[in-house]
């Protein structure tokens, strides 16, 4: 499948599962459990989230999110538990240059989840399918340099470490940070 700008991305039927992870689409029912996540302070800076993450917000990244499915810019999944459908995080593509087949993966954890190899498996989920069904090229991963465990799990999901960005991202609060730049190829997943 071939997808240029302007089109609509569709999810698949079934869920992405790999061991005890699981990508599905985002439900209205997570919202109340994306508000408590959204408050961790971990999340709130290396997501560049307000501190003070309110319902309303959470409210607004889902809606956000279904926008995004819609006008083919975004390619978002919740992070679940396999065997509950507990919300654990969040996983997307985004950032595409269909000319290129080149996109970027984004992810984050709620703090229990966290450990446990769920985004890796998670990472390792959503590359394949935008290889397979997106036909994409190249994905990209951006990990703050201060951020080694998102380091780790690009390294453990098949990325290679290729540049660091200087002053690459902004927090909420204003902090500029450095970003590791990885990339992944399709075939070397």
């Amino acid at each position: 499948m071939t997808v240029t700008s302007g089109h609509r991305i569709v999810l698949p039927a079934e869920p992405l599962v790999d061991g005890a992870t699981m990508l599905r689409p985002w439900r209205d029912g997570d919202l109340a459990a994306l508000a408590q996540i959204g408050r961790d302070p971990d999340v709130t800076h290396w997501m560049g989230l307000p501190r003070s993450y309110r319902d309303s917000d959470a409210r607004a990244y889902l809606m956000s999110r279904y926008d995004g499915l819609h006008v083919g810019i975004r390619a978002p999944y919740a992070i679940a538990a396999r065997d509950d459908g507990e919300l654990l995080g969040s996983i997307a593509l985004a950032h595409f240059v269909w000319l290129h087949g080149r996109s970027e993966v984004g992810y984050w954890l709620a703090r229990a989840a966290r450990g446990a190899g769920h985004a890796t498996r998670a990472v390792r989920l959503i590359c394949g399918w935008g290889f397979d069904a997106l036909g994409l090229e190249r994905i990209e991963l951006h990990a703050a340099v201060d951020n080694p465990a998102s380091q780790r799990v690009a390294e453990r999901a098949g990325f290679s470490r290729e540049a660091v960005l200087r002053s690459r991202w902004t927090t909420y609060a204003g902090e500029r940070h450095d970003m590791v730049c990885f990339g992944l190829l399709a075939g070397e997943l």
